[in-house]
């Protein structure tokens, strides 16, 4: 493993086509999956994460065990199942988050569950519902006072959907930010549900599938959760999205650089690559390019792709996971940090001011409290 900089860190500041593929090393480190609501528990219970015999079965949390339990179909484990059960409304982050706060049922139950392992946890959370809002910030504030090192995946709601999950959603990334130190990778649910890529086996991966594929990648590296915590905090950035290019035939595209360019037609959010200051890159390939495309020149092809693109202050290459089998396909998963996220997120504001009024006179937040949200998210002149 090796990194290539610019500059100096701020210390200071698919259709179900898709096959299941083995890695062809075992983990020793393996990162702990938490999902969290009903949108990211079905898309992972449709993909093949479950039947990875090598990894602990990812934890499930919404409203309702019974729930749970009706959609995994006995794939997943009860002790893996974690409903809130709870006889309160559910509808906004405010209702459930001080059920799951502190020394709550759930958090007595997670302690039981395999997390503290050295890999970290990966959390995939849906924004937009009253669960999901809540548990995001919940778990990675608990995971902090746990001294343990997180990853969160957040789905952005649709932007046809209403202001009352826009709310949630804004609310949940702004406790987030403003109260802890973990990576938060943004997914918008449009663009995730209109992906059309490519399988390691040439089969078409299409729709949220997608984050199936980034889950099974990101797991396969034992050290990811790891690796993207240091560099969030060398550099003092904790947002992110993702741009993926997967199952790309070395010889059908030539070059490590053409690959690279196609991950920029199916971006996982709008953003300004420009603005970006952040790029850690995980690789998949066969063992039988490791002689081709050694990792040294990987490093360079990337350095030389991006240069134009956005001044960064950092590019890390994690060591490639290497595969067993006879294909070209390459699979690059690009996360890039550190972008100018104000403009999304001052529209956002602006969409969910009623519902906040609301809020606030009938006593649900505080004033300060929502002052505090947008503080952390919008900058102001």
């Amino acid at each position: 493993m090796s990194t290539k900089s610019k500059g100096k860190p701020d210390l200071e500041t698919v259709q179900n086509t898709e096959k299941p593929i083995e890695s062809s090393r075992p983990s020793s480190l393996n990162q702990t999956v938490i999902c969290v609501g009903e949108y990211p528990i079905k898309i992972l219970l449709r993909g093949h994460f479950t039947e990875k015999k090598d990894k602990p079965l990812p934890i499930l949390i919404d409203k309702s065990s019974k729930d749970i339990a009706k959609w995994s179909q006995t794939t997943i484990d009860s002790d893996n199942i974690l409903g809130l059960d709870m006889n309160i409304d559910k509808h906004f982050w405010y209702q459930v988050l001080p059920s799951v706060t502190g020394n709550s049922a759930l958090i007595n139950r997670l302690t039981t569950k395999p997390i503290g392992n050295p890999g970290g946890a990966v959390i995939i959370s849906s924004l937009w519902d009253g669960v999901g809002s809540a548990l995001l910030p919940a778990l990675i504030s608990q995971f902090k006072e746990w001294n343990l090192n997180s990853v969160a995946f957040g789905v952005l709601p649709s932007k046809i959907q209403t202001s009352d999950v826009q709310f949630n959603a804004f609310s949940s990334l702004g406790m987030c930010i403003s109260q802890d130190f973990t990576s938060i990778m943004l997914l918008d649910r449009d663009r995730l549900e209109r992906y059309v890529g490519v399988n390691r086996n040439g089969s078409i991966l299409k729709g949220n599938n997608i984050i199936n594929y980034i889950l099974e990648l990101i797991t396969s590296k034992e050290t990811f959760v790891q690796e993207l915590s240091e560099m969030s905090r060398a550099f003092s950035v904790k947002m992110y999205t993702v741009l993926s290019a997967t199952g790309a035939s070395l010889q059908i595209y030539g070059s490590l650089e053409n690959i690279l360019n196609t991950a920029l037609s199916e971006p996982l959010l709008a953003f300004d690559l420009s603005t970006a200051s952040l790029l850690y890159v995980l690789l998949r390939m066969p063992a039988r390019l490791k002689d081709k495309l050694p990792q040294e020149k990987i490093e360079l092809a990337i350095a030389s792709w991006i240069e134009e693109k956005a001044n960064f202050k950092s590019i890390y290459v994690s060591e490639p996971i290497y595969e067993t089998d006879d294909s070209d396909r390459i699979d690059i998963v690009m996360f890039v940090g550190g972008f100018d996220s104000s403009k999304m997120f001052s529209a956002m504001e602006k969409k969910v001011s009623g519902i906040k009024k609301q809020a606030i006179k009938q006593g649900s937040i505080k004033e300060n409290e929502w002052k505090k949200i947008v503080d952390s998210l919008v900058v102001t002149d």
